[in-house]
């Protein structure tokens, strides 16, 4: 069995996305939906799509240099943070920023939000990571350092897949609640291409091709547990949630 040894600094990983994500045991009333990010993220989001009829409600706006979004929908509501790409910009990043702070800058919302949220029967949150390689093979020998107990032929090897879930007992004092903690880890290539319409033609140009490492988080709380989630408990267990997150992201895949 290989060992993972020194690891990268929890910073290495770059956020491509992260959201936080709650399942409502009840129907949330439609004038609470605008309410919440007025109060809680200060300005008027730049766009607002609502459905007031079907429960939907889409918000989005710029929050700390990034594209923050509110979606709600029934049975589902999601706070999330993405690029913000900006219409002239020729070679958008399609990165958020490093773990850390763009964790920090979502808690600052999610943290806010907790004391006006529904009855909830579920939580979860969920990050895509991407750390930047120079190659696949050096893509293939770092994560072989967050998977001890897969062996990675760097050299022999292809299209490398590893999903995974390992459970855990919460510690937030709920009793009987258990943590799902999903981990799909592999290897990317991204290219960055623009097209460019003209007549009946269509120009493509690659601007460049990047290689990294991609881990896709989804830490949530059990399906099987059969009560409303207490509402006293939801911030510790949020930050149980992201503190596990962050733990898979520093050490591996580790029971």
């Amino acid at each position: 069995m290989t060992t993972n040894g020194t690891m990268p600094p929890i910073a290495a990983w770059q956020v491509a996305s992260m959201r936080v994500t709650a399942f409502p045991s009840e129907v949330v009333p439609t004038e609470r939906l605008s309410s919440w990010w007025d109060d809680i993220v200060g300005v008027s989001p730049e766009t607002v799509v609502s459905r007031p009829k079907v429960g939907q409600y889409q918000a989005q706006g710029e929050f700390e240099g990034r594209r923050l979004a509110l979606q709600i929908q029934p049975g589902r509501i999601e706070w999330s943070v993405s690029p913000l790409v900006k219409v002239a910009e020729e070679d958008p990043d399609i990165l958020v920023g490093p773990f850390p702070d763009v964790l920090a800058s979502l808690s600052k919302v999610t943290v806010h939000w907790i004391p006006s949220a529904p009855a909830l029967t579920r939580f979860a949150f969920g990050v895509t990571l991407v750390q930047p390689v120079e190659s696949v093979r050096s893509g293939y020998v770092l994560i072989q350092r967050y998977l001890p107990k897969v062996v990675v032929d760097p050299d022999g090897s292809s299209d490398l897949f590893y999903q995974i879930n390992r459970q855990r007992t919460s510690t937030s004092q709920i009793e009987g609640l258990r943590i799902n903690r999903l981990s799909k880890w592999s290897v990317q290539i991204a290219r960055r291409v623009t097209m460019t319409l003209g007549g009946d033609a269509v120009a493509t140009r690659t601007l460049g091709e990047e290689v990294g490492c991609r881990l896709e988080l989804d830490i949530n709380t059990g399906q099987d547990f059969a009560s409303a989630l207490p509402a006293e408990r939801l911030g510790a267990l949020l930050q149980e949630l992201s503190d596990l997150g962050s733990e898979i992201a520093q050490r591996g895949d580790i029971p």
